[in-house]
Parts: C-alpha cells; sequence; structure tokens
C-alpha cells in the first residue's frame, strides 16, 4: 500500500527526528561532559535580552507616571494626561505578565510524618551531592518531580503514589535520585535565567491569549470581539516567537541533561534498578491500569487502597504482555512526553555506563516508609478518582 503525500511526509520528518535523536544519544555516549555548548550560550544570552526587556519595560512605565505626577518637571495637565495613562499601562502589563512563583503541587510531607522517607531523600543527596530538597510532597500520579517552589524559590520533589507503591524498593532509589540529579546536571531549562525568561513570556502569551470567554463572544458577537481578539493574537506571535526560539536552542541540551541525570541515578541505585525503573514508568504511563484499579477499587475492593491495587495489577501482568508492550515502544520509539528523549535511547545510554548501587534500599525500610506515606493515601485516591471522573463525565 503506498502512503498519502501527508503519509509519507509524516514519515520523513519521523526519519529525520530519528537520526537526530540517534546523533544526540551516540554524542553524548561519547562526550557527557558538562561543558556549555554554542546553542545554550546563545540562548542565555537571549534570555538575558527578554528579561533586560521586561525592566525596561517596567522602567519606561515608572518614568512616565513620574512625569505625569509632576515628579520630572512642571508641565501642564493636558500634557500629563497621555504618558501617565501609558506609563499606567505599561506598569498594568509588567505586573500581571511578572513572574510566578508558585508552591508545587501536593500534600506536603515533613520530616515529622515521614522520618525515614527523608533520611532516605537526605542520603541520596548527600551520595550525589545534590542538594536536599526543602519541601517533599505527595500526590496521586503515576510521576514524580524535581521542581522550585514559592519565592524564593527553593528546590522542592514531588513523588507520584501511583508510581512509588507500584516499584520495588531499589527503584525506589532510583527515582528519587534521578529526580535530585536535576538540581546538578547543568539543564538550561531548570537555570534561573532561562527558566525566567520562559516564565516571563509564558505570562505575556498567556495575557495575549483569548480566553474562553472572549472565545465564546467572537462566537457570538463577531465584528468588534473578533477583531479584539485577532489583534491580541497577532500580538502573541512575538512572544511565542521568542519562547518557541528559547526552547529549540536549549532543546538538545535540555535532553543530554536528562541521560546525565539517568546516569546520575545509575550511580547511586545501580543502573539495573534504573533501568527497571524507568521501564516500570514509561510502561504504566502508557497503559490503563491506574484508571483500571480505580474502577475495581470503587466497585469490587481487593487491597487496602487504589495504589496497592494498582500494585496488584502490575505485578501480575503476563510477562508476555509486558514483553510485548516493551517492545511496542521501543520500536516506535515512543517517549514519556516530548521533553524526554526517546526512552530506548535513555535505556541505551544507561547500558553504556554500568555501575553498581551505593545505596540499598531494604524491603523492611521501604515497608516502614510505606507506612509513614499510609495517612496521606486517601486525599491523593480522593485525586485521582476526581480527576478520572472529570476526565469522563460526558
Amino acid at each position: 500500500m503506498s502512503l498519502s503525500p501527508a503519509g509519507r511526509l509524516g514519515t520523513a520528518w519521523q526519519r529525520m527526528a530519528d537520526r537526530e535523536a540517534q546523533q544526540l544519544r551516540e554524542g553524548f555516549i561519547a562526550d557527557h561532559s558538562t561543558r556549555p555548548r554554542p546553542r545554550s550560550l546563545i540562548a542565555a544570552v537571549l534570555a538575558g535580552l527578554i528579561l533586560l526587556g521586561y525592566v525596561a519595560l517596567v522602567l519606561g512605565g515608572i518614568w512616565l507616571l513620574a512625569g505625569a505626577l509632576g515628579l520630572l518637571g512642571d508641565q501642564g495637565p493636558s500634557q500629563r494626561f497621555m504618558p501617565g495613562l501609558v506609563g499606567a499601562a505599561l506598569l498594568a502589563f509588567a505586573w500581571i505578565a511578572r513572574p510566578v512563583f508558585p508552591q508545587t503541587p501536593g500534600q506536603v510531607v515533613t520530616q515529622t510524618d515521614a522520618p525515614q522517607l527523608h533520611a532516605l531523600i537526605a542520603e541520596i543527596a548527600t551520595t550525589m551531592e545534590a542538594a536536599r530538597p526543602q519541601r517533599v510532597t505527595v500526590i496521586h500520579d503515576v510521576n514524580a518531580f524535581m521542581g522550585q517552589s514559592g519565592f524564593p524559590p527553593r528546590p522542592a520533589l514531588g513523588l507520584g503514589l501511583g508510581l512509588w507503591y507500584t516499584l520495588a524498593p531499589q527503584e525506589r532509589v532510583a527515582i528519587i535520585a534521578h529526580e535530585l540529579a536535576h538540581q546538578k546536571n547543568r539543564d538550561p531549562v531548570r537555570g534561573r535565567l532561562i527558566a525566567t525568561a520562559l516564565n516571563v513570556l509564558g505570562q505575556v502569551i498567556d495575557l495575549l491569549t483569548p480566553d474562553a470567554i472572549m472565545q465564546a463572544r467572537e462566537h457570538e458577537e463577531g465584528g468588534m470581539a473578533a477583531l479584539s481578539n485577532l489583534v491580541m493574537r497577532g500580538l502573541a506571535l512575538g512572544p511565542v516567537g521568542l519562547y518557541t526560539l528559547l526552547l529549540q536552542l536549549v532543546g538538545a541540551e535540555h535532553q543530554r541533561a536528562e541521560f546525565r541525570a539517568d546516569l546520575l541515578a545509575a550511580q547511586v541505585a545501580g543502573h539495573d534498578a534504573t533501568l527497571s525503573a524507568l521501564d516500570t514508568v514509561h510502561l504504566l504511563n502508557h497503559s490503563s491500569m491506574l484508571e483500571t484499579a480505580l474502577q475495581r477499587q470503587k466497585h469490587l475492593p481487593q487491597a487496602a487502597h487504589t495504589f496497592l491495587e494498582l500494585r496488584r495489577l502490575w505485578l501480575g501482568q503476563l510477562p508476555g504482555q509486558r514483553a510485548q508492550a516493551r517492545e511496542a515502544y521501543l520500536q516506535e520509539r515512543a517517549q514519556l512526553d516530548a521533553t524526554h528523549p526517546p526512552t530506548a535511547d535513555r535505556l541505551a545510554v544507561i547500558r553504556a555506563y554500568p555501575a553498581a548501587a551505593r545505596i540499598t534500599l531494604s524491603a523492611a525500610r521501604a515497608a516502614q516508609i510505606d507506612a509513614e506515606l499510609t495517612p496521606f493515601v486517601r486525599l491523593a485516591e480522593q485525586a485521582a478518582q476526581d480527576e478520572y471522573d472529570e476526565r469522563y463525565r460526558y
């Protein structure tokens, strides 16, 4: 069967993407040093210019407003009005488009709540010479994340209970180590300069993008509402272009940083546990097991809670089914998401640098941590159920 033009184009794009990914993987295996690449340096300069532009906007607004208030000279009221109006508009725009530093999501787990969990995190952080997170939260997802929380930004670790309860003890070490590694893997997207520039651009894009109410008015009224939305979309093209350009400049280094985090995790948890943890994360995220566990727990419970039911389903999956799913994602070169390299490439990089475990989590200690997290299960389970109900409401 011959491919359509669209199909041929899609195939050509996929082949080009695969070649680029292969070059990135092989280049990283040959040289995984942290020396900055030229594109990252260009991105840093661009990010600096974007932030300088934001500061200039604020200072310009202050200067115009000060002039309107008569602080810069004696001018008549008619000469002050327009500069004052423009200055106020610039400052209002700058305020709405200011960088935001939200708290990371989830239930906060303090050291008092879970001393064994915090001790494990501290041990891993010390071993890999990474900063210890100042905030630990748990969510319901089959996921884990490392981010910055609040202002001033503080390192924060998030653990998804759907993932945590499914992983074997040593795989849990690998996941925590991988997330902590994001603090020292030289990821330009997580650096203060580029991250803040992306933050500002994202706020500006949100401000200039017509929301649902404005789109509804455009659909119902047309005319001026449609023209207003068109102007806003046109103004948003500049920030969107800068945002896209920044991501393009740091894209390869961002993925190299993901490889680097995998290797750092393998040096702590051992490469076997890191390989199996990554495999588990991918297979679970590309399955409907959590949804199945939620339905079973709701109608025919066989475990203490949904996340233990998910683990029961995972452990009960036939080896042939798991092997088939694994072969599919390896052949399709699937990714966890658009920001990650293909999982097949990440596995290849880990295999290229075998490493023994430096920290071992015993089953007994893992069980203690599970007991510490039990009080947080019900709210996380309800959040998972609410998300499921919302998704399939209609």
